[in-house]
């Protein structure tokens, strides 16, 4: 699993205090400043169990989670605070190559159908992941496939969701770049080894030959910052809108790494931002979870507030920059994906007893919820 060193908020509080001249005002003021108070605080009481997709809403944002198929059928209090707290939705892995075409021009929707059913009785927009990834394809698939076969299948699957009234999206290429330099032939984009720019061209070309009323995003790992692979993802989003193609948005998935022992790179990741809203590239956050780095505190209390800490300041400036939409890699740690074995980081995996620090998600094992889904609605909340 790739390093994705990120950075870990410490936070602090400041209190502000006016000083004034005359006792008399002085008293009238503090009486002014307990109302103001008291009304902050009977709101924030009143939208703190509030469902994060209402609080989303009420800034124009939407909030969701990537969700299981297989957990919407088998765990009832799963299902219910998926609909709960999302306005939209990624499939874990039913939308995959894999999944819809395992045999050669014969697809199966079966299971992404359920999901999509799933979400249009509650009311839940459906983000369609992914029509060209390099993980998750099928045995007779190579990589990168064949012109011939991504017409087959973009054909096929958006064929079979064109008219959708819940998949109003689709991340049309998934982690096309290398993870660094050494893994790509093609030093100017960073394209994986094979992949050449005009083929994602061709791809998003023939998704818009399909069905064009669909938001069509590039969607990434590791771009949260100014780093070389960040470069090489903001030159092929920027070659794909001078030759044609339509890209509505960016998606950053956000997997964050954050510790006390570097620092997370603020400037760089605005920076990126700031030139996909120049390229008028919608930046979306796909993916996001957080985990700790070591050194690790000494309890799960504390290292719940620094993960809470973390999505705080990291969705701050997410919204800052016209960010829109949030969707974190699973909303509870029952499920999530970094407890997986075959996921699961290196130094967690042979430490047992720090397995237990893997909180990632805004709701524990026992779906109730964390510091980190509060700090998730206070950034809603305060975002403008």
């Amino acid at each position: 699993m790739p390093d994705r060193r990120k950075f870990l908020t410490r936070a602090g509080y400041t209190t502000l205090s006016a000083l004034l001249t005359m006792g008399f005002l002085q008293k009238d003021k503090q009486k002014e400043d307990y109302s103001i108070n008291t009304i902050a605080a009977n709101s924030t009481r009143m939208n703190v169990n509030s469902p994060l997709r209402e609080v989303a809403a009420a800034k124009g944002k939407r909030y969701g989670a990537a969700i299981s198929g297989e957990f919407l059928q088998t765990d009832k209090d799963y299902a219910n605070l998926i609909a709960r707290e999302c306005s939209i939705a990624t499939p874990n892995g039913e939308l995959k190559w894999n999944a819809t075409e395992p045999q050669p021009g014969k697809f199966t929707f079966e299971s992404a159908d359920a999901i999509a059913n799933f979400c249009q009785k509650h009311n839940i927009e459906l983000h369609g992941h992914t029509l060209f990834w390099h993980t998750g394809n099928p045995d007779w698939v190579s990589y990168p496939p064949t012109f011939e076969m991504i017409e087959r299948h973009v054909k096929g699957v958006m064929g079979h969701y064109r008219n959708s009234k819940v998949l109003k999206s689709w991340d049309i290429a998934n982690e096309i770049i290398a993870d660094n330099e050494n893994e790509t032939d093609n030093a100017t984009y960073g394209l994986r080894k094979g992949v050449k720019p005009e083929l994602i061209r061709d791809l998003f070309k023939i998704a818009a030959s399909v069905d064009s009323s669909k938001k069509f995003y590039l969607n990434d790992f590791g771009i949260e910052g100014a780093t070389w692979k960040s470069d090489r993802f903001l030159k092929m989003v920027e070659y794909l809108k001078n030759n044609g193609a339509k890209i509505d948005g960016a998606g950053i998935q956000s997997h964050l790494w954050f510790s006390t022992a570097y620092p997370f790179d603020e400037k760089g990741f605005n920076s990126v931002l700031k030139r996909l809203n120049d390229l008028e590239v919608k930046p979306i956050i796909t993916e996001l979870d957080i985990i700790i780095d070591t050194p690790l505190p000494d309890s799960i209390k504390k290292l719940d507030q620094m993960v809470a800490d973390s999505y705080k300041r990291y969705l701050d400036l997410c919204f800052a920059a016209n960010v829109d939409t949030v969707i974190t890699w699973g909303l509870t740690d029952r499920h999530t994906w970094i407890r997986h074995p075959d996921w699961m980081p290196a130094k967690f995996r042979g430490n047992p007893s720090n397995q237990r620090f893997l909180r990632p998600l805004p709701f524990d094992e026992n779906l109730q919820p964390k510091s980190a889904r509060n700090a998730i609605s206070q950034a809603f909340q305060q975002a403008t």
